[in-house]
């Protein structure tokens, strides 16, 4: 019978066999206690291989319910429990049971909850306890562009101190590898990993920090059976060492659920089952839900918590005390070293792979911290903010090379409109006659060049906060340190694409080249209008999904559009919209590339027609309104925007990324 072999199982416990052929995920990382580490040793320092058992005391969360926020929804309800060190824990649960909240709760992900959390019975201090802890979320958040070996080095220069030598950084890489089993394909791009590739390698980042403390959020999602195991066995692994290992897993079939050592079931908010897992039939049997021959004890508990066999919560509920109880939990010896009772001999023929235990050094999380200020000298990053931002530009422009949308793409869309805007108004920048399809060429440009830096940012952005949130809330870098790589970096691509529009056209159109100063005022001008449009990009993109940037992205432009001085005139505009021109950056941006060809004293232009009208160029910014613009008033007056909108766009993404966590 399926549930009594299970029982029997895992009774069993861990079997040495010296003919079992060598596991290739079992962990052969020596973890030794790092630069990082030692930074956490104080006087209040717990002593060595001390585990850090996460518990959690009364704890309630609820949400609004609503678009009015006018009701709340109790997603749990004053629950308590613990998970040792040196166990794998499943928090199991039937759909909308609380498990994921509370295990975002758990990791410092979600906010707000009632109650108190622990480590080691004393409650724990925030900062600390996520300098030593990481959470690998259910959607591997990695970026598809960099290779394995490129993703493992920027995590390792941003993870680990910059005292480590790069040397001690690639044997840490390399072993690590190795033993995920993820060496050969090293220079596989990540988007070509298969999914449980990915998974092993969003372990093997957070490993180089050697986390004391493991959150996964459904480890298991969307692999198959087989990799379904190879993924547990290295959790499995990982908790030998001595870290503490939580988990949520939705249905896992039987041999996968033998192998957590500590369950904890949710139903309706509550806990109705804390305890070993070959604890858990006898725990059920107790009031008479017998687990049926051949049936999957992960599947019997489920069924039993959703009530598809009879409501059976209030006796649940009863006997584990909303998880208070511990009557059938198994405490470990805290001796982490499942193989110590292997023979030397078997290891040497590599029949088993050894498991190098780390020596456990953390800060004991005392009620007292929560008092305490980080100093000066104290930092909350493994590294400094110019290391970050010259590992993460550098990581940018890695994706930059790599990326077809936003740098070959973009470079091709410019140069093809270039050629076809140049031959369109092929010379008119000679002839009088021509002065109008000028001033239509010159504001088609500044449209142009807007509108594409402002979608290749509004439509890529958004893609990349479930990775900067991932990274972002395990301690790999500030936002500030992100922000600035993501502008430092992208700003060169932009403005080489705009100086090969403007160059092209400007050739083609033949506009004035025996003063050079003019060619300088019209690409500067259009480098700025474009900046500015790529601020505005930043912030639709930080403060919008994909979709909803694309549909209000545009009214941005809008009123800048209207008030640009091509639709209407200054002098013929109702008095009491007069105000937005002076606030409209498509204003200053036409007024600045007509300043720069037709304003500062052109001569009179050659007119091949019987009568040209605007021979003169002073007539013409006359009659545009534009006969006192200043070109260095728009400069001035871009830049600033370009300030204000990029810090507006920093602190919406601010608001975005600790509104996920």
């Amino acid at each position: 019978m399926a549930c009594a072999f299970a029982a029997e199982k895992l009774s069993e416990g861990v079997q040495c066999d010296s003919t079992k052929p060598s596991v290739p995920h079992r962990l052969n990382i020596d973890l030794l206690a790092n630069q990082e580490e030692k930074m956490f040793v104080g006087d209040s320092v717990a002593s060595l291989n001390e585990p850090m058992n996460v518990g959690f005391e009364n704890v309630s969360y609820r949400v609004a319910e609503g678009f009015f926020n006018r009701g709340t929804k109790l997603l749990l309800n004053g629950v308590s429990g613990e998970c040792m060190a040196g166990e794998l824990t499943a928090i199991m649960g039937p759909s909308g049971a609380g498990k994921s909240t509370l295990m975002n709760i758990l990791a410092g992900y979600t906010t707000g909850a009632t109650g108190q959390l622990l480590i080691n019975k004393e409650l724990r201090h925030e900062d600390s306890f996520r300098r030593q802890s990481c959470y690998i979320m259910q959607n591997d958040q990695l970026q598809p562009l960099l290779t394995v070996m490129e993703s493992m080095n920027v995590a390792a220069n941003l993870k680990m101190s910059t005292k480590i030598s790069q040397r001690k950084k690639k044997e840490r890489i390399e072993e690590i590898l190795h033993t995920l089993t993820l060496w050969e394909h090293r220079k596989v791009r990540t988007q070509s990993l298969s999914g449980g590739q990915r998974k092993r390698l969003s372990i093997a980042l957070e490993l180089l920090k050697n986390p004391q403390i493991m959150f996964f959020d459904e480890p298991t999602s969307g692999l198959d059976s087989m990799t379904s195991k190879q993924c547990v066995s290295i959790l499995k692994d990982l908790a030998s060492t001595g870290r503490t290992i939580i988990c949520t897993i939705h249905q896992p079939s039987a041999l996968i659920f033998e192998m957590f050592d500590h369950l904890y079931v949710l139903a309706r908010g509550h806990c109705v089952y804390q305890g070993a897992v070959r604890q858990l039939l006898p725990y059920l049997s107790d009031i008479n839900l017998i687990c049926p021959p051949y049936h999957n004890p992960a599947d019997f508990v489920l069924e039993v918590a959703a009530g598809d066999l009879g409501d059976h919560f209030a006796a649940l509920l009863d006997r584990s005390a909303n998880g208070t109880r511990d009557d059938w939990r198994e405490i470990k010896k805290q001796n982490f070293n499942p193989m110590a009772a292997c023979s030397s001999k078997t290891i040497q023929q590599s029949r088993l792979t050894p498991l190098n235990i780390p020596q456990v050094i953390f800060r004991r999380m005392k009620s007292s911290d929560r008092d305490k200020t980080t100093t000066c000298c104290e930092s909350e990053y493994a590294t400094s903010s110019l290391h970050q931002l010259l590992v993460l530009i550098k990581r940018n422009y890695i994706i930059l090379s790599r990326d077809r949308t936003l740098t070959y793409s973009r470079i091709a869309t410019h140069v093809t409109i270039a050629l076809f805007i140049g031959y369109l108004y092929y010379g008119i920048g000679i002839e009088a006659q021509n002065m109008l399809n000028n001033f239509n060429y010159m504001y088609f440009s500044v449209m142009f060049l807007m509108m594409t830096a402002f979608n290749c940012v509004s439509t890529t952005f958004p893609s990349e906060l479930p990775i900067i949130s991932k990274e972002y809330f395990n301690k790999w870098y500030s936002l500030k340190s992100y922000f600035l790589a993501v502008t430092l970096a992208d700003v060169p691509i932009q403005v080489i694409a705009t100086l090969l529009y403007s160059s092209i056209t400007y050739i083609l159109t033949k506009q004035p080249t025996d003063e050079p100063y003019r060619i300088a005022f019209f690409m500067f001008m259009c480098v700025l209008v474009s900046l500015v449009a790529q601020s505005f990009g930043l912030l639709i993109g930080a403060s919008m999904n994909v979709k909803n940037g694309v549909i209000f992205g545009p009214f941005c432009f809008l009123p800048f559009t209207i008030f640009s001085g091509f639709f209407v005139q200054y002098s013929a505009a109702h008095p009491f919209f007069r105000w937005i021109f002076h606030i409209s950056f498509l204003k200053y941006g036409l007024e600045g590339l007509v300043l720069a060809v037709l304003g500062y004293g052109r001569g009179k232009l050659p007119c091949e027609a019987d009568y040209c009208h605007y021979v003169h160029p002073r007539k013409f910014l006359r009659n545009m309104d534009m006969d006192t613009a200043d070109y260095w008033l728009g400069v001035s007056f871009m830049i600033c925007l370009i300030a204000l909108i990029r810090i507006g766009a920093f602190c919406a993404l601010s608001i975005q990324v600790r509104s996920r966590g």
